[in-house]
């Protein structure tokens, strides 16, 4: 009922305050299909929980209706809801349904980078050592959160606005020819994060969105 995402093991149910990880808890349900394992929830939460290399969070799939307890404490009433837990135990963000996959990524990414403005900076190294700056720590931040973004859908559009409300014309016929041919999709407003919208560019050699 309670699992780890990558592993199938059964695990303890809720993190403790010694816990030295934050965590990331999705609740689901069987007859929710998005959400079900092979879902494409499912797939966004594993892929999530793959590209999470920093070592400091850990992924839960909490199906709901049996256990009970976690959804009384978290007040969980629709799927899929994510809950962010800081290393105390204590909410951080929570987001229900899975519609905005852009917040869903970045709030993980977020939380993952929680730890790092805590930690104090390594000693200085001789100026003949190879050095790793802030800088290539968030190019490095950057891509891991692109390489989530783009597999987190089978199709995954870059466009400027929302689906609902697309901020131009190539982004609004976009979204029609999607829609028209029945096809679902994945998107993330890059009006909303201008490091996504430039490294993007770079990372795909591509200099242009919809």
């Amino acid at each position: 009922a309670l699992s780890k995402s990558s592993p199938s093991s059964t695990t303890t149910p809720t993190p403790t305050p010694q816990s030295t990880k934050h965590s990331v808890l999705l609740f689901w349900a069987s007859w929710h299909e998005p959400s079900s394992e092979g879902g494409h929830v499912d797939t966004i939460f594993r892929a999530l929980a793959d590209n999470e290399s920093s070592g400091n969070v850990q992924f839960y799939r909490v199906e709901a209706e049996v256990v009970t307890d976690l959804s009384v404490k978290y007040n969980v009433t629709i799927v899929p809801t994510f809950i962010l837990l800081d290393t105390t135990g204590t909410v951080i963000d929570r987001i229900e349904g899975a519609d905005d996959v852009s917040r869903i990524t970045q709030a993980v990414t977020a939380l993952s980078q929680r730890n790092n403005n805590n930690t104090t900076a390594p000693p200085a190294t001789s100026s003949s050592s190879p050095t790793i700056t802030n800088e290539t720590k968030e190019e490095s931040t950057l891509e891991k959160q692109l390489k989530t973004l783009i597999i987190s859908s089978e199709v995954m559009l870059f466009m400027k606005g929302t689906p609902t409300s697309p901020k131009c014309g190539f982004s609004r016929q976009t979204v029609e020819l999607l829609t028209n041919a029945n096809i679902v999709f994945g998107y993330f407003d890059i009006l909303s994060n201008e490091d996504v919208r430039q490294g993007l560019k770079t990372f795909s050699d591509w200099p242009t969105y919809p």
